[in-house]
């Protein structure tokens, strides 16, 4: 057709062919055969869309229709068998109807697409296929049939299982997979009766009907090898499968047999299909090969030296354990052994003869290995340097060859590690404080500042036992924990700076693999002999993800070899190239009649058509379009290439070429099926410009990766489309699915993780030693005894075992085996033998928890990556929209595996010379037809870190890393290479020709300059637009004296450069973006940086660059009018933001109008570093647009080939010298000429950026400029310093500031002598003059008192001040009440809301006063916030019990244990105390006057016996304030009126004083002792009873406690014991709540866990049963034994914590036992005559009976699990544990006796059933026994009689007793099915029994008052303290309650406990 026309209008469709896919007429039929709007992409698409089209023609049913009648077809569907012919007839319609059904569903919802993948790979959807395959097609033999076949079933199936949506699925690739199997069949039989068949019908196709479409069935060989391609890849043992070869091959011949075919681009896909099909293959045939691939030898004139290939290869052997001969196996990361290897690495170079791997495969291994080099490879020198510093301190260490910065931390140790499911394992790891501050901020400050161990930060952990681990620094790590102090400093986080001593630091592993994982765990928990020293090695600035995402694609590009261009890129047949190569055409444009429709780059509407095989004329594309001739060119060949080469120079416009040529594919992607476009850049930078441009011309574009800094972007991020996009449910299902399971196996890892932590406790070796070491476990934890009961050999767990561990003898000779020390006593081992073994015990509990975290984490990471991929699917679908997808380099390489899912068939790179060539490749994937590489080599290489790796260095030579693919595409070293033809753009728009003319004679010989370039303005304020500033000032040498530094800074320069950009901002003509300062050094960048922000200047703002540009616009229309813009605000900035400062390096790609260059070098020895090249010359030079200045020392550079060229130019035109000239815009021919040559210059001839000249120009206000020569906007910001001459308006008083300020709108005049009256009355004598020309406007401010309408509050406010206002905030404090009783503490505006002087709103919010109850336990308060009706905290205050012997150590709410010390400390001269420090005192306090002096030599003023006070407490010689003290209440008289011999004082501790009568009436004296007449205690009243005192008093003055008078010592030490005991009672029960439900957790995980799949354990268990004891212990050992695991550890614990729990409760223990037992040993040992009034009722069983009850549970919960367990594995362990429950039944019955007798009715219940369930486990057991006799039936009838008389009586308990036995039916009908012949118990439910404890345990919370019942059962009550309704006491029953605040009869208060909380508080005698 005709490519400048449009083209004739398409033919209609045959309708014969869109209905049955044939048509009678075949090619010559007048109708088009092509069904699809527009022709597709592949024979898949375009047969799809038919049958689609067919099919909505057919009927228009949605998608849900068809897919129910998809499952309907499944359904109905029979099994596979032999039947009748007509059977065989329906099931081919059925499968007809399902292939095409399915097919149609592919191209509706997303949804019902996957749900039909899913159907056909399940089993009826196969059933479908294996009749197909085995029953269809054998019987397949006429034309006919084979060709309805392939037409209705087989070609569907294939475009269903190839379309897009199905073959790029994630979610559908295990279905995918499961159908590409069952295909293939067992050995390849289904797949070899398919493809044959597929293959013989081609044999036949052109005599088949559709030949008249595709005469040589190409698009049925391209279909088939598609689906032979994805099902080699489904296993990887196909690649060995001889029937894919002998297809391979029958197809390889079909397709190549092929000649001039009509259907070519079907053929090229099939070519494609075979390329990929024949590297699999040869994989798989080159398994057993052992040669190194060909090579043709090309004859060099050079001499070549041997290169030590890789690995195995080498002919010294590998080098390390990562050394390989297959890049694929070398691990990202250097290993220990590669790190300390003495041999070089293996470098390929950049010889392809030389590679011992040829064509792709080499070129990828070259890339990967040095690429690796240049990245890893510092990384492991370092590493080596520090390791060598660890392993020798004392030598000094070489840092010269060291080309990366490190910091290092020593002292390193992993303390702790947890696990997180999105990142994995976390490290915290510990190390010395590297900082020497010692505060805090300081050390923030510091960490902060030196930027170190930033989150990302790559890391590396060196141990000196050759161990080596890489991290990553986690987002975790932080700076400080600012946030927690004083209670929180335990829960602080660690951190960098918290603490003085260790810094704290939280690490991800860099590589998880099992290695790593397990180095990581033994490090956590080591067990070396002496502590490792380890170093913490850091690289600032090293990221791991840009360069691991790279090298692991390069890796994953070889394993699938499956690389486009291949034959362009690295050809495996080599012959010598002199010419370029011939490129041809993209693969999609070989279509017949396909062409490139370039109408939307014409701007006159011609109609352009472009095609490889029919090309336009560049000049004609030139002449319609705004294209230049070599951008038309270079366009067009784009176009025709598959692999396009672009070269570029400054200014010609590459991005704009780029920019039409995407726009040229958009406009035809539907025409070739493009997909979307991938468009590639190195830096996030250059991308942003690229897609922003193409956003702005409403392409449709999305980008990937988040470091975009535009925000004009961040709409289109694929995180944010995703966001906003819906997943299907099969995806919704299959997420959830996984995230359910990666939570639960990081769940597991972190308990594992923790179980670990725990390993060297010594219960956890406690454990271990009695599981398999039991003598040990004797020796070192005890032994048992009959009872059961552990008798300890030292009070505290794990003493003795840390004593053993640390004891022994310290010998020199050899250690005995391990062995030998597990049967051996521990305690006749040295020291040695003890560390020995301990550690082998460690090591013993420790490797089976690592090797399962390491089995665990590896099934995470499978399920991770598998969520992964899942998740991703919706990513997937978005890209799929959008018309552009943008990625950096290092992006691509992190998404690789979702890119090569998109299929996109183009990828453009830009700035493509700049781009390694590793990551070029990684851009190729394998979708893509047509590479577009735009980019100049001439300009800026890729970026590399290692010297020795670099072409410019002669020994980087032969490596030459830093040349990109482009590159070495356009200019390869050797003629055997490729040379690809490039075109070059001709024409820049960017220099003014005098700076182009540098590049034009250097490097561009045919670069012309075009556009308006010659027309640009000159510099303003400059003579010379282009000039070399020559000096001879050398480089600074500070730098040099560090050898890691490469960078360089110049004083001179630093100053020169900032002056003369400080002279061009002051033009006032250059906005931010216009002047630019370049250098090629950092150091003199940072310099350059800090010098500029410190200097402000006034430059020119974004609206004034408008206005200057439409300027000068008006200029160029019309010579003769002039326009003045309208006055702007001059901007104040800093120099630094008035300019833009970069270096060379990232300034490539920009352009400025003028620039200044800072060279830097200035040398003797004329080094000139990075500016040797020319490629950074050519970068430098070629980036300003108006005008360019230099400053540098000419001498330095002029040994530089291209620097010489460039200085003669410049000598040439007079552009070089040692002074720069200026020019005075306004002042333009001066008498001398304006000469700089050095900074302060600059002031001494232009100061202001004109010239020294004065400012001829008048100020706004009038007055005449005293500035220098300057621009306008400086002019307009000058501020004028004259007085101002303006009068104020109303006083004509005189302006007071100068004229540059603006006058202030009131007078401020002070006026004084006033008197002016104002409204409110109150007079005033002094004012402001505006005030008193407006007395109104004058503000009150004397103080009045005002009430607040609506609160009603009164407050004292300034008297202009108006309270009614709505706007008024009260702030008196509210006071109102609030429920929870206090009063509202907040100011009154924040709790009300008032609107026109009432209370609209009132809101006291949540009361944050302290709660304040009294504690029911002691004298405290609670000092928690407010918490409403929720019951208070247990007290944590510590315990104030003491007395003159020791103090309670422990917390308040635990019981104390009551001083043991048999002597009183109540004691004077005439009388003494006899009885136990704890018990009430039998002594008669004295009454008489202390006879001792005080220290003013006066008599004590107080009692005998009791302490003396401080002197200034002596009546003589006291203050007057003491004197006047009132110290009688009953006569009122003062200290100074009191006789002391008659009636002395008492001095408690809280400082005030009373006389003895008086503090002797407060204590009623008289109700505890006989009385004399004078008032004083002559002998004991009576016998010291339990609770037998009303109240405790205190001190009458403060409340305070009495703790100290030894007179009252008798009433003290009972308010001791009675406070003791309710302690007790309160405690006791809260640990038996956490026993509870503790067994409750224990008997909830047995009916969850697993059975053992192991046998029991045999080995010495006779010895081990003859040291058992005969109780119930024995009974549980036997079970453990015989079930052979931990099952039982747990409950086995519990049970001993019961055991050690009844021990603390029974009654020895309790306080009143305790005090009668020191009684008794007093008796007997001194006789005392003091008597103790020791009721047993006192005596607290409950928690005993409750304890005994639990434990009893216990034996019943593992024995009860035995027996299911039992019955389970009884066949596999006919053997069984002879055990014997005649104890537990015994303990029953005590326990019952014992309960009933206390009154405990559900304890005596518990005992009853668990009697009744023994007997019941007794009666199971016993069924097994042989017994000739009848003795077992009688023992049987014995049991069951027994256990239903227990049942019966539990039953009357529970019927008389209902709320007292809650929950016990349920045990008891369980017991009875058990003792009928239900062999298992069922538990009662968890949550019921919890319920029940809960309730028992609340009795004794809170802060209510105490009560007894009838039966001595103590009780709380809340409120007043009297019960408001009558209830039953928790514990028997009886009646507790009242009405109407008073106790039922037979209540009684408990005064004395209630009254302990208020007034006694730990009291005690000295």
């Amino acid at each position: 057709m005709d490519r400048g026309r449009r083209g004739p209008k398409p033919k209609q469709p045959c309708r014969h062919f869109a209905q049955s896919g044939r048509c009678k007429y075949g090619a010559g039929c007048k109708f088009s055969h092509d069904v699809s709007p527009s022709q597709a992409s592949s024979p898949q698409a375009s047969s799809s869309r038919a049958w689609t089209q067919r099919r909505n023609q057919e009927t228009a049913a949605p998608a849900g229709d068809r897919l129910r009648e998809l499952k309907q077809l499944l359904k109905s569907n029979p099994p596979t068998s032999r039947s009748s012919r007509s059977s065989i007839s329906a099931s081919s319609q059925a499968c007809d109807r399902f292939f095409k059904l399915a097919l149609e569903l592919m191209e509706g919802d997303i949804g019902a697409s996957q749900e039909t993948v899913k159907l056909m790979a399940q089993e009826n959807g196969l059933d479908l296929i294996k009749n197909l395959v085995d029953r269809q097609i054998p019987e397949a033999t006429d034309k006919s049939t084979r060709v309805r076949l392939w037409l209705s079933e087989i070609q569907p199936m294939f475009l269903v299982l190839t379309h897009n949506r199905v073959a790029d699925s994630n979610v559908l690739e295990q279905y995918v997979a499961t159908i590409h199997n069952f295909i293939q069949g067992i050995g390849g039989r289904r797949m070899k009766i398919l493809f044959d068949f597929i293959l013989e019908l081609l044999d036949i196709w052109s005599i088949t009907p559709m030949a008249g479409e595709d005469a040589y069935g190409m698009s049925a060989c391209e279909l088939s090898l598609s689906i032979l391609a994805a099902m080699v890849d489904c296993n990887t043992t196909n690649i060995v499968n001889d029937n894919f070869n002998q297809i391979f091959e029958r197809f390889e011949k079909r397709v190549r047999a092929t000649k001039d075919a009509p259907n070519e681009f079907s053929k090229l896909q099939a070519q494609k299909h075979l390329q990929y099909l024949e590297r699999r293959l040869g994989v798989g045939s080159a398994l057993n090969e052992a040669e190194v691939g060909k090579k043709i030898p090309v004859v060099r004139s050079e001499f070549i030296i041997r290169k030590d290939l890789p690995g195995r290869l080498s002919a010294d052997g590998p080098r390390h354990d990562n050394d390989h001969e297959d890049f694929c196996q070398i691990r990202i990361l250097p290993t220990y052994e590669e790190i300390t290897s003495n041999r070089n690495e293996y470098l390929p170079t950049t010889d392809s003869n030389l590679f011992h791997r040829p064509g792709i495969r080499g070129r990828l291994d070259r890339e990967f290995r040095l690429l690796r080099e240049d990245t890893v490879g510092q990384l492991r020198d370092a590493v080596a340097a520090q390791l060598d510093a660890m392993q020798n301190p004392q030598q000094k260490q070489d840092r010269g060859n060291k080309t990366i910065r490190t910091y290092a931390y020593n002292g390193v140790s992993v303390v702790d590690i947890d696990f997180n499911k999105i990142h994995g394992m976390e490290l915290l790891v510990q190390f010395p404080q590297p900082s020497s501050k010692k505060n805090a901020q300081q050390r923030r400050d510091w960490w902060e500042n030196s930027k170190r161990l930033q989150p990302s930060a790559l890391v590396c952990i060196v141990s000196e036992k050759q161990d080596v681990l890489f991290g990553v620094v986690s987002e975790s790590t932080i700076l400080t924990d600012g946030n927690t102090t004083g209670a929180q400093e335990q829960l602080r986080k660690p951190s960098l700076a918290d603490d003085e001593t260790y810094a704290y630091a939280y690490l991800y592993l860099a590589e998880s693999c099992p290695k790593d994982i397990g180095q990581t765990l033994r490090w956590f928990q080591d067990i070396s002999y002496r502590k490792q020293q380890r170093c913490l090695v850091e690289f600032p600035r090293v990221l791991l993800p840009s360069f691991q995402h790279t090298l692991l694609a390069l890796q994953r590009m070889s394993q699938k070899s499956n690389v486009p261009f291949d034959d362009l890129l690295a050809p495996e047949e080599r012959k010598l190239e002199l010419e370029t190569i011939a490129v041809g055409a993209p693969q999609y444009t070989t279509k017949p009649g396909f062409s490139f429709d370039l109408s939307c780059l014409t701007d006159d509407g011609t109609v352009l058509n472009h095609s490889p095989r029919s090309p336009l004329d560049p000049q004609t594309l030139s002449d319609h379009s705004i294209l230049d001739l070599t951008q038309s060119g270079a366009l067009l060949n784009t176009l025709s290439r598959r692999v396009a080469l672009i070269q570029g120079p400054p200014g010609t416009g590459k991005s704009f070429t780029g920019e039409k040529i995407i726009k040229v594919l958009l406009a035809n992607k539907k025409q070739a099926s493009l997909g979307p476009i991938l468009c590639v850049c190195y830096t996030n930078h250059a991308l942003d410009q690229l897609l922003v441009h193409l956003k702005r011309e409403k392409v449709k574009i999305i980008r990937i990766g988040s470091r975009s800094k535009e925000e004009e972007l961040e709409g289109v991020n694929l995180r944010v489309v995703a966001q906003a996009a819906e997943r299907t449910k099969s995806e919704k299902g299959i997420l959830w699915e996984l995230r359910k399971e990666r939570d639960e196996e990081a769940e597991s890892i972190k308990k594992s993780i923790a179980e670990l932590a725990s390993c060297q406790n010594p219960s956890t070796i406690r454990d271990y030693l009695l599981q398999d070491h039991p003598r040990h476990h004797k020796s070192l934890f005890g032994i048992e005894d009959e009872d059961g009961f552990q008798q300890q050999r030292r009070p505290i767990p794990g003493q003795l075992l840390d004593q053993w561990r640390r004891g022994g003898a310290h010998s020199n000779s050899t250690p005995r085996s391990i062995d030998i020390l597990k049967e051996a006593d521990v305690w006749g081992m040295n020291n040695f033998e003890r560390l020995r073994l301990f550690n082998y015990w460690i090591r013993e509990i420790r490797d089976p928890i690592i090797t399962d975290v390491i089995r665990r984490y590896h099934s995470y990471g499978d399920t991770k990556n598998n969520l992964d991929k899942i998740s991703r699917d919706l990513d997937l679908r978005c890209l799929h929209e959008s018309d552009v997808v943008g990625v950096t380099t290092t992006g691509l390489a992190r998404n690789i595996e979702l890119l090569q899912k998109l299929r996109c068939k183009v990828m453009l790179c830009e700035e493509a010379g700049e781009v390694l060539e590793a990551h070029t490749l990684t851009a190729l994937l394998p979708s893509v037809e047509h590479a577009i590489l735009i980019g100049d080599h001439l300009q800026l290489k890729p970026q590399i870190a290692n010297y020795d790796l670099q072409s410019t260095s002669k020994r980087g030579a032969q490596y030459s890393l830093d040349v990109s693919l482009f590159e070495r595409l356009i200019s390869p070293e050797y003629d055997t290479d490729p040379r690809l033809p490039f075109d070059t753009l001709e024409t820049q728009r960017r220099m003014h020709p005098n700076v182009s003319e540098l590049i034009r004679s250097t490097l561009y010989p045919a670069l012309e300059d075009g556009g308006k370039v010659a027309n640009y303005p000159g510099i303003y304020g400059m003579k010379k637009r282009l000039f070399w500033l020559h000096h001879e000032s050398l480089e600074d040498q500070a730098m040099q004296l560090d050898p890691m530094t490469t960078s360089h800074t110049n004083k001179f320069e630093i100053e020169m450069t900032v002056a003369l950009v400080q002279h061009l901002v002051r033009q006032g003509s250059y906005g931010a973006d216009d002047i630019a300062v370049i250098t090629p050094y950092l150091g003199q960048l940072h310099r350059l940086r800090r010098e500029m922000s410190r200097l402000f200047e006034i430059s020119v703002g974004e609206r004034d660059l408008e206005e200057l540009e439409a300027l000068e616009a008006d200029k160029l229309t019309d010579e003769n009018i002039a326009s003045q813009p309208p006055k702007s605000l001059p901007v104040k900035r800093t120099l630094l933001k008035s300019i833009r400062l970069a270096t060379v390096d990232n300034f490539q790609g920009e352009e400025a109008k003028v620039v200044v260059i800072s060279l830097v070098r200035s040398n003797n020895t004329n080094k000139c570093g990075f500016l040797s090249t020319s490629n950074r010359i050519n970068v430098l030079l070629s980036r300003a647009q108006h005008g360019m200045y230099l400053i540098g020392n000419a001498n330095t550079y002029r040994h530089v080939p291209m620097w010489a060229k460039v200085l003669r130019i410049l000598e040439t035109n007079g552009n070089i010298g040692k002074e720069l000239e200026l020019q005075c815009p306004r002042h333009p021919d001066p008498e001398e000429p304006l000469l700089v040559s050095k900074a302060d210059d600059f002031l001494r001839i232009a100061p202001e950026g004109g010239c020294i000249l004065r400012c001829d120009r008048r100020l706004p206000c009038g007055h005449s400029c005293f500035n220098r020569c300057h621009h306008e906007k400086i002019h307009n910001a000058v501020k004028c310093l004259e007085p101002c001459p303006r009068l104020k308006e109303g006083c004509q008083h005189p302006c007071r500031l100068v004229c540059g300020d603006r006058c202030k709108p009131k007078c401020d005049e002070f006026l004084r002598d006033l008197n002016i009256t104002l409204e409110c009355g109150h007079k005033i004598f002094s004012a402001f003059c505006w005030e008193a020309q407006d007395p109104s406007s004058i503000l009150c401010k004397e103080k009045v008192t005002k009430k607040v309408p609506g609160c009603g509050h009164s407050v004292e406010v300034l008297c202009h001040t108006d309270v009614s206002a709505d706007s008024y905030k009260c702030g008196k404090m509210c006071l109102d009440p609030q429920p929870c009783g206090h009063s509202c503490k907040s100011p009154c505006y924040k709790c009300k809301e008032r609107k026109e002087g009432e209370i609209v709103n009132t809101n006291h919010g949540i009361c944050k006063q302290e709660c304040g109850r009294n504690y029911t336990t002691c004298s405290h308060k609670c000092r928690q916030p407010c918490h409403g009706e929720a019951a208070c905290p247990l007290c944590p205050a510590p315990c104030e019990v003491r007395c003159s012997h020791s103090q309670c150590s422990k917390k308040c709410h635990e019981p104390c244990a009551p001083c043991a010390e048999q002597a009183c400390s109540s004691s004077c001269p005439h009388s003494h105390c006899t009885m136990p420090c704890a018990a009430p005192c039998d002594w008669v306090p004295c009454s008489k006057r202390c006879e001792k002096l005080l220290g003013c030599g006066h008599q004590c003023p107080s009692l005998c016996g009791e302490a003396c006070p401080d002197n200034k407490f002596c009546q003589a010689c006291c203050s007057e304030d003491i004197k006047k003290v009132m110290v009688d209440f009953i006569m009122a008289t003062e200290y100074h009126e009191t006789d002391l011999d008659e009636d002395p004082c008492i001095f408690p501790d809280c400082g005030h004083f009373i006389t003895k009568s008086s503090m002797d009436g407060v204590m009623d004296m008289k109700a505890h002792y006989k009385m004399s007449a004078e008032g004083n205690p002559i002998a004991i009243s009576n016998a010291s009873e339990p609770f037998s005192m009303d109240e405790v008093k205190v001190c009458p003055t403060c409340r305070r406690s009495l703790r100290n008078i030894a007179r009252y010592g008798r009433i003290v030490r009972r308010a001791m014991l009675d406070e003791a005991t309710k302690k007790f009672v309160a405690w006791s029960h809260i640990e038996f709540a956490k026993l509870a439900n503790s067994l409750l957790d224990v008997q909830e995980r047995l009916s969850k866990a697993t059975l053992p799949i192991a046998g029991p354990r045999q080995a010495n268990q006779p010895g081990k049963l003859k040291k058992l004891s005969t109780g119930r212990w024995k009974q549980i050992q036997l079970i453990r034994n015989w079930l052979g695991d931990k099952r039982y550890d747990e409950a086995a614990k519990l049970w001993n914590d019961l055991n050690v729990f009844i021990g603390k409760v029974k009654q020895q223990e309790q306080p009143f036992q305790k005090v009668n037992d020191f009684v008794q040993y007093a008796i007997q040992q001194r006789q005392t005559e003091g008597t103790f009034a020791f009721d047993e009722t006192m005596i607290q069983h409950g928690a005993l009976y409750q304890a005994l009850s639990l434990w009893l549970k216990c034996d019943i919960i593992i024995v009860s699990d035995f027996l299911a367990r039992w019955e389970e594995l009884r066949l596999y362990r006919p053997k069984k544990p002879e055990l014997d429950f005649s104890q537990h039944i015994k303990d029953c019955d005590a326990l019952a006796e014992g309960a009933r007798t206390a009154k405990h009715p559900r304890q005596e219940t518990e005992a009853y059933i668990y009697c009744a369930q023994f007997c019941a486990f007794s009666r199971v057991y016993m069924k097994d026994v042989e017994d000739t006799t009848n003795d077992k039936k009688e023992k049987m009838d014995s049991l069951k009689e027994k256990a239903s008389e227990r049942l019966t009586l539990a039953r009357g308990l529970v019927k008389n007793y209902e709320g007292q036995t809650q929950g016990l039916s349920a045990e008891i009908e369980a017991t009875e099915k058990m003792i009928r012949g239900n062999v298992f118990y069922e538990a009662v439910s968890a949550d019921e029994m919890r319920a029940v404890y809960e309730a028992m345990t609340r009795e004794f919370r809170g802060t209510g008052h105490w009560y007894k019942c009838q039966n001595g059962h103590p009780f709380t009550v809340g409120e007043c303290g009297m019960p408001m309704e009558e209830a039953r006491c928790p514990e028997c029953g009886a009646p507790v309650g009242g009405h109407d605040h008073m106790p039922t009869q037979g209540v009684q208060r408990a005064e004395d406990i209630d009254s302990l909380a208020r007034g006694i508080g730990g009291m005690a005698i000295h």
